[in-house]
């Protein structure tokens, strides 16, 4: 076997053992998009969270059990089952032909009982994500302090009507955003989250079904093959 082509199998053999050992990239893998208005949307269902606080506070309401979903759900929703925890969401902007500055964010949620959390956006409250709960204050980081009854309802106002912390900047590309515990129950329903570029922009449940789904970019598999296609034409 030559040198070159003993260099090559072990350059493939590299990246096998890369592609095959590498944690998985966490981000929400299936969201939609949009361009309503006069901004960028990105959507995705509040059960696609990346990750969650270990006591798993915030369940799934069918797949675990822990609430019947209300009857115009799209898909499961996530309720707080009791006590104080977070979910994590990770988000491409770009996927949307979104760029950097000020977004809102907007939930379809039912919240009968007025129970409220905080929302936490990497960047713009902190260089990194926390291990405890930061150190929230109102309004600036508050999100559903608002009597929302069922049916589902898009609220794009956090506190009685007013922003509260639901205009954030993000960053081009990847974004990271926390939802920690303030008051939230088993009486709240989660279902969809939309962040917007167009502060102003309501959205409706016939702009999220006709939104347009895409998923995530590339997988390790697609990657390994492109990268031996590389290697292969490389020896002739």
């Amino acid at each position: 076997m030559s040198k070159k082509m003993s260099l090559c199998v072990f350059s493939a053999y590299v990246m096998v053992c890369f592609f095959s050992f590498s944690p998985p990239v966490l981000a929400v893998d299936i969201f939609k998009v949009s361009n309503y208005a006069k901004g960028k949307q990105i959507w995705f269902e509040a059960e696609a969270f990346d990750e969650r606080s270990p006591n798993e506070n915030y369940k799934l309401g069918e797949k675990e059990k822990a609430v019947k979903p209300e009857k115009d759900a799209f898909g499961d929703i996530v309720t707080n089952t009791g006590g104080k925890g977070w979910l994590l969401y990770k988000f491409d902007i770009s996927r949307a032909g979104g760029k950097a500055g000020e977004w809102r964010f907007i939930g379809r949620v039912v919240n009968p009982k007025n129970h409220s959390d905080w929302l936490w956006v990497l960047g713009d409250d902190g260089p990194k994500i926390p291990d405890k709960e930061p150190a929230f204050v109102r309004p600036d980081h508050i999100i559903f302090e608002e009597n929302i009854p069922p049916p589902f309802t898009w609220k794009k106002t956090g506190d009685f009507g007013k922003d509260g912390g639901t205009v954030n900047k993000l960053k081009k590309g990847e974004n990271t955003m926390m939802i920690w515990t303030r008051q939230s129950s088993i009486n709240v329903q989660y279902d969809v989250f939309c962040w917007s570029s167009d502060l102003e922009y309501q959205p409706t449940d016939d702009d999220y079904k006709k939104a347009k789904e895409k998923t995530m970019a590339v997988e390790p598999v697609a990657k390994l093959t492109t990268a031996w296609s590389t290697i292969k034409a490389s020896l002739n």
